[in-house]
């Protein structure tokens, strides 16, 4: 999947996935990821998303990166933040008191660049990549940060054949076989959901299901 189908989508407004309230299962198994105040989350792939408001809003900071500057500066403006644009190492980075969104490919980031992360949330990156770009993300985000950082992961399932992802169908044995050497993964939530989003039901989709799972390093002992 090309950069320029990510680019298409936000000049073009096609954003069905952007969600106007933030996501109820962040909301119910957040706690799990048992972070102090202050924590600094990362959030790959992040969109405009409006669940990293609700991150700042419990008192945590956050970083997202995300391709599209469309989708950084909609962040900032629909919620009145005031922004600081800078150029960093090759990326444009959006900063403000509490949140940082680096814009531009997340491939090209490095463990330096990124600091220190203490959880990180995927809610739309690794479903929102092909099966091949999938194994080179979960690859790269190991090296950005440490085994010792959990993630806390939403997934969707349904029959591939249905529909073809974006957001792709991802099960619990293939984050087995791209995290089960770093993490314990552990399934918090599984439902069928209700209600397929009409941008997926045009797609052809008639039924799914939501996971959340919890991936914490190997040496946990709770």
């Amino acid at each position: 999947m090309q950069k320029e189908f990510w680019h298409e989508k936000w000049q073009s407004n096609q954003i069905g996935f952007n969600q106007p309230k933030p996501n109820q299962l962040l909301l119910q198994y957040f706690d799990t990821l048992n972070l102090k105040p202050s924590n600094r989350i990362f959030v790959p792939l992040c969109g405009q998303s409006i669940d990293m408001l609700w991150l700042v809003n419990q008192g945590y900071e956050v970083l997202g990166v995300e391709l599209s500057p469309i989708a950084c500066a909609a962040f900032f403006n629909e919620h009145s933040i005031s922004v600081e644009v800078l150029q960093q190492n090759g990326f444009t980075l959006y900063k403000s008191k509490k949140i940082s969104l680096i814009c531009g490919d997340i491939f090209d980031l490095t463990r330096m660049m990124l600091g220190k992360v203490d959880a990180v949330y995927d809610k739309a990156a690794l479903i929102a990549l092909p099966d091949e770009l999938r194994r080179r993300y979960a690859s790269f985000l190991m090296s950005l940060i440490t085994d010792q950082t959990p993630i806390l992961l939403i997934a969707y399932t349904y029959d591939q054949n249905e529909m073809d992802g974006p957001p792709f169908s991802v099960d619990e044995n293939e984050l087995v076989a791209l995290y089960g050497a770093h993490f314990n993964i552990r399934l918090l939530h599984h439902q069928t959901t209700k209600s397929i989003p009409q941008h997926l039901r045009e797609k052809g989709l008639t039924a799914a299901s939501e996971e959340v799972y919890y991936l914490h390093p190997n040496t946990f002992s709770g």
